[in-house]
């Protein structure tokens, strides 16, 4: 098993105190029990003893909380996203559809009727509303006897012309929902999104956890940052470290699922327990805090357990 150089100098002082000893070991067992109808579609689910939730699953790119992910131009602006992945439109009829279902339906119709919304101020029944969940918005609009949630998105307050792409993980002392600092950066902070079925087994946002691909033997311990489908996204910073890649502080379209994993080769586990806060001034120390946690919880000695034990696909 190989650790990533940051995690591995990290563990090395956490090891040896200044006295020369050594902190104790988690539990090194992976025993536990299957949990059906747990961490989305296909997953199959194992929980630990310990009320940690293990899973082999592929790795999704989750890349909320980047300040370049979504723009009024979309591609000609930079943006490595679409608008079409992040809202859902509903029209005076009553009927809706996601923006990117059909995928023709980017360019076509999602971008004709978002052109409509847009220019009658985003919040007239009468002409239709987005209702946005990959782009910070706000105000409520009543449509077809429907209230809709979200539907004003938000551009950040520095200017950039960008509009804000939010996490569930923030840091609670930038309150303005506009500023994008509030949020996570994916690509320097590694992180998993939660699905609530796995939430409600006790897993918060803010608590960590520990990715490994089980052919490179990249392990890296990460930050539940976000709210997701099912187990397996992860952000950029996550995907690279975990198959082996560099970070990069900056993606573009080419690249901005590098590290993406289509099989079910990557063991996630969610250690449960203490939800620290985020403090975008003190970014590294996610991946301290991570770490740290791992370590706690058992660290390689338990992962290679739970190489062996955890149910495979």
């Amino acid at each position: 098993m190989i650790l990533t150089p940051w995690t591995r100098c990290l563990m090395a002082a956490l090891l040896c105190g200044a006295g020369g000893g050594a902190l104790a070991a988690g539990n090194a067992s992976c025993s536990g029990a299957p949990l059906p109808g747990v961490g989305g579609k296909n997953i199959k689910a194992w929980k630990l003893d310990d009320g940690g939730i293990a899973a082999f699953s592929g790795m999704n790119i989750n890349i909320d909380g980047y300040g370049k992910a979504y723009h009024p131009r979309n591609r000609e602006a930079g943006a490595v996203l679409h608008l079409c992945v992040g809202a859902r439109i509903w029209l005076p009829d009553g009927s809706d559809y996601q923006g990117s279902d059909p995928p023709s339906n980017c360019t076509g119709k999602f971008m004709a009727d978002l052109a409509k919304i847009s220019a009658a101020g985003w919040m007239d029944p009468s002409v239709g509303v987005a209702e946005w969940y990959g782009v910070a918005a706000e105000g409520s609009v009543k449509i077809a006897g429907r209230i809709i949630n979200g539907v004003k998105p938000l551009l950040q307050k520095d200017g950039s012309g960008f509009y804000v792409s939010p996490t569930s993980l923030v840091d609670k002392n930038v309150p303005d929902n506009a500023d994008q600092r509030r949020y996570p950066n994916p690509l320097r902070v590694p992180s998993a999104v939660l699905p609530r079925t796995v939430g409600q087994q006790g897993i918060k946002i803010g608590s960590f956890g520990v990715a490994i691909h089980g052919k490179t033997q990249k392990a890296v311990p990460f930050v539940v940052g976000d709210g997701g489908p099912k187990i397996g996204e992860g952000s950029p910073a996550l995907a690279r470290q975990v198959s082996g890649m560099p970070m990069s502080d900056d993606i573009t379209i080419k690249n901005r699922y590098a590290g993406q994993v289509d099989k079910p080769e990557v063991l996630w586990v969610f250690f449960g327990g203490e939800a620290l806060p985020y403090d975008h001034q003190k970014e590294g120390d996610v991946a301290a805090n991570a770490a740290a946690a791992f370590e706690r919880w058992g660290g390689a000695a338990r992962l290679t357990q739970c190489l062996q034990a955890v149910p495979r696909p």
